[in-house]
């Protein structure tokens, strides 16, 4: 029964000796001061023409993925294989995201037995560079190997002069994630630092190492090389960056030749506005388009001129058509349009959405006759200068979206920068004419006496009388161009002191709602939101608008990968 029972070990020991595994695995890794590090693996094998007839293969990771998506690439640079001592034919193919080299040739079959590979090869790109040290984190083995590993070593030598005790350490063992500490460490007389695993490691598991040093022994990436790398490693986010560069070459020389807007002249302080411009005219020729405040101003001018009386009862605005027979002052350009747009059904008119169709209609009028007599005269849009620049970016989204890895978060926020620029550029391709920038002079010069402080008055030469006819008439050319606030305090004193005969105190005649003379900025400024708001919100379709106002783990870092025979 002993005998049987000796037996038995015998051949369960027999049996496992005839096992194909990795009896040793070395590394010994060198980082250089220009970022570089060579790496020689010294693999122990014993073969068994199993798996491993021709040799065996090793496998390196060299595209990896961050965590926004982007793809990053090293570069690995096989030097010399040995078997025995000897040197040993090799090649290498791509295999995924994994470069893959093969150790012998597929004429020759190793004997059986005990073989040592010695492998050597550089790499690029693979050191981590951070605020207080820059470290390599790598993955000695490798956690993709399908042979057991009885024993895994790696030594470390940082070829410059880091002070020892500056030196950080750290190791990880087991599969891919793990944190386990399962290892042993120690630097020798010279500063390398040595490893080992105290315990063999299974098929996919592996040794990772961390050593650190202080910053400035090795050159980090410039900032420019980071971003060369990121677009060369990147196709998607080479189109896109592509695509964008693409825009600015396009709308750089067309904007310099059809956007640049002709310099201002000499700013003179005017007390009238340009003869011949209605507030609204003024304003839409500043903006180079129409918006709530141009009919704003353009109603409150109809107010003045005696055209309508504006009502306001609550929160809720009227217009009401005056009687015709009276003798008033002549309507500017779109004025009469606007005017019988307004009134064509009706002689009072609500500011409210169940008017959207009357009002939008009178809207649309009024831009309409606007745009013929400014647009193209007085400024220029460009507009269908956006069409290019449109295929532009529309192409480039294309393809970045359906290359490489497609729409990673570089990849968006590059297409979302393309499309914010082409909204600027087609701002800023707008630009006054010759003539429009002679009327915007001429406006500067007439804001500049709208909006200047009581205390600065005594500078100018022979100013208008403060009367209530010249702060009613100015009053909507200072709500077209932005300054009402300022144009209500120069005139606060002056409209608070007067008296009609009955003895209330003065409130223009074509408003009837509360003014409040005693806080004059306060009520126009009121008035102007009041009734811009009004208007936006009337010449919209109900339910257009609001009903309310106002660490580390085994198998991270570079290197790893895995291998097996063939």
């Amino acid at each position: 029964m002993r005998c049987f029972i000796v037996l038995i070990g015998l051949c369960l020991t027999v049996a496992s000796q005839a096992d194909e595994r990795i009896l040793s695995f070395h590394s010994d890794v060198r980082v250089f001061p220009d970022g570089m590090i060579e790496v020689t693996e010294t693999i122990t094998v014993r073969a068994e023409g199993k798996q491993i007839r021709r040799g065996i293969y090793r496998d390196f990771p060299v595209e990896y993925q961050d965590r926004l998506g982007n793809t990053y690439n090293i570069k690995l640079e096989p030097l010399a294989v040995q078997r025995d001592g000897n040197r040993e034919p090799f090649h290498t193919v791509r295999s995924g995201r994994d470069v893959r080299t093969y150790f012998g040739s597929s004429s020759h079959f190793v004997e059986h037995g005990e073989h040592t590979y010695v492998f050597r090869y550089r790499a690029n790109r693979m050191l981590g560079f951070f605020d207080q040290h820059d470290e390599l984190y790598w993955n000695v083995t490798g956690n993709e190997w399908v042979f057991p590993i009885d024993k895994a070593t790696a030594t470390v030598r940082l070829e410059f002069d880091a002070p020892r005790d500056a030196i950080l350490v750290e190791g990880y063992t087991g599969r891919r994630g793990s944190t386990a500490q399962n290892y042993g460490r120690y630097m020798d007389d010279a500063g390398d630092v040595h490893f080992e695993a105290n315990n063999p490691l299974g098929p996919a598991q592996g040794l990772t190492i961390v050593v650190g040093w202080p910053k400035g022994f090795v050159a980090e990436p410039t900032t420019l090389a980071r971003v060369g790398w990121l677009l060369s490693d990147n196709r998607n986010l080479l189109a896109a960056f592509i695509g964008y560069l693409l825009l600015l070459a396009f709308y750089i020389p067309v904007w310099n030749k059809y956007g640049k807007d002709p310099d201002e002249g000499v700013i003179v302080t005017r007390y009238r506005p340009p003869a011949g411009f209605s507030p609204a005219s003024l304003r839409y020729i500043r903006q180079m388009y129409y918006d709530d405040k141009v009919m704003t101003a353009a109603i409150v001018n109809l107010a003045v001129k005696g055209y309508l009386d504006i009502k306001k009862r609550g929160k809720t605005h009227s217009l009401h058509k005056r009687d015709t027979e009276t003798l008033r002052p002549d309507l500017a350009a779109g004025e009469e349009e606007l005017y019988a747009a307004i009134f064509r059904e009706d002689d009072v008119v609500t500011l409210k959405d169940f008017n959207h169709e009357l009002l939008g209609k009178a809207r649309s009028i009024h831009n309409d006759s606007l745009r013929a007599d400014y647009k193209n005269n007085y400024f220029k849009t460009n507009s269908l200068l956006v069409l290019p620049a449109f295929v532009i970016v529309i192409a480039s989204t294309l393809i970045a979206f359906n290359i490489g890895n497609g729409p990673t978060p570089f990849v968006i926020g590059t297409i979302v920068l393309s499309f914010l620029t082409m909204a600027l550029f087609t701002l800023i391709m707008k630009r006054p004419t010759i003539r429009g920038r002679e009327v915007l002079d001429e406006m500067l010069g007439f804001k500049d006496f709208l909006e200047i402080a009581e205390k600065d008055e005594l500078n100018l030469r022979n100013p208008p009388a403060k009367t209530p006819e010249l702060f009613e008439a100015l009053l909507p050319f200072a709500l077209a161009l932005g300054v009402e606030q300022q144009w209500s305090e120069k005139f606060a004193d002056v409209l608070a002191a007067i008296r009609n005969p009955d003895g209330s105190a003065y409130s223009p005649s074509w408003y009837r709602g509360k003014w409040n003379t005693s806080n004059l900025s306060r009520t126009t400024r009121g008035l102007s939101s009041g009734l811009n708001s009004a208007v936006g919100s009337s010449v919209s379709p109900p339910g257009s608008s609001s009903g309310f106002s106002g660490g580390g783990s085994s198998g991270g870092g570079g290197g790893g990968g895995g291998g097996g025979g063939w």
